[in-house]
This record gives structure tokens, sequence and C-alpha cells, in this order.
């Protein structure tokens, strides 16, 4: 019964032993990407805003390419549009009847059946938009979207940053694997070795 106490206990240590040197081994492959994890969230907010503005860069070189060869027709609102496209249907000069693909810009407001006044691009018909809307309705939107990421990014980014200070007085030392040192520097001789009976040594022959 000793014994298997023993190796019971040989076997927990050994795991412990185990697990404390993985978890170190873990710290510190991740620990350079958690001393940036604040510029990686700032980074990442950047990103999100820059494809923001993007969009709306976009969305002024379609309205410029418009009003530079600009058509104006009569479209009809299809069913089978989506949150993504309002597809519409309208007769461009040529006589020809366009439903294009991607739908038409600035549809807010749009339901299936109604007919609203549309300019599209005579060279690239494809490209239309709902008659007296460009680029601008789509600065509040962006504007809020940038916002939001904002708020959630930046309190997280400053979090990070925080935890990243030392505190005084205190000097952690990343080296040595949780667990492991006590155990290797334990002066206690195992549970399962054997000990030499008391007096032994100096019992008279």
């Amino acid at each position: 019964m000793t014994d298997l106490r023993a190796l019971v206990t040989h076997r927990a240590r050994v795991a412990r032993r185990g697990a404390g040197q993985a978890l170190h081994a873990t710290l510190l492959v991740l620990a350079p990407v958690v001393r940036r994890a604040p510029a990686i969230v700032v980074g990442l907010g950047l990103v999100l805003s820059t494809l923001a503005v993007l969009v709306l860069v976009g969305a002024a070189r379609n309205d410029a390419a418009i009003t530079a060869d600009r058509g104006v027709a009569v479209g009809e609102v299809l069913e089978g549009s989506d949150a993504q496209h309002t597809f519409i249907r309208y007769t461009a000069a040529d006589g020809a009847v366009l439903t294009p693909d991607t739908g038409v810009l600035y549809p807010r407001g749009l339901e299936p059946g109604n007919y609203v006044l549309v300019e599209y691009d005579r060279d690239k018909p494809e490209l239309v938009r709902v008659a007296g809307r460009n680029w601008t309705a789509g600065l509040l939107p962006v504007a809020l979207g940038v916002a939001g990421v904002w708020v959630v990014l930046g309190p997280l980014a400053w979090w990070l940053a925080r935890r990243r200070r030392p505190r005084p007085g205190v000097a952690p030392d990343a080296t040595t694997p949780p667990d492991a040192a006590p155990d290797e520097a334990d002066p206690r001789p195992d549970e399962d070795a054997e000990r030499e009976p008391v007096g032994a040594a100096g019992a008279p022959r």
C-alpha cells in the first residue's frame, strides 16, 4: 500500500512538473504577441477605419463617373432585393432594358414596385444611382461605424497597455517554469526511499 501511494505521488509530481514546463513554453511563444497586444488592437482599428474611408472614396469615384457622362431614366424596383443589393430595371437611352447585377447605389427607402428616377453612366450603364443622391449619403453610417470601432477597441488597447506596466516591487522571473523549480530544488528525500533505522549506524556489534 505504501509503495502504491509513493508511486502515485511520484507520477503526480512528474505530471505537475511536465504541465508547468509546457505552460512555460507556451508563455514564451506567446510573449511577443502579448507584449504587442495594444499595438495589434490599435492596428486593427486603423485597418477597419481605413476600409470605411475607402468605401466612401469608391462611392465618390462612382459618382464622378456618372456625373461625367450622365443619363437619366425611370427605374422600377424589383422583387428579390436583399440587404446588400436593391435591384432595379430601367431603359437606357439606346433602348436597352437593363437590370444591373450590383443593384442601384443609395437605395435607402426603396421598396419593390416603386418607380424612381435614376442616373447612370452612359459609357457603363451598369453603374446607376438614385437621382439626387451621392456619396455623402454614406457619411453618417460610416462615421457611426468608425466611432463604434474605436469605442470598443480604444478602451481595450488602453487596458492592455496598463496590464503591460510592471507593478512596483514585482520582478517576475519569466524563465523559471512554474512548479518546476520547487520540485527540482526540493531537498527532501523521496517518500519511497528506504530509511535506515535510527541508531543503526551506532549500534554495537
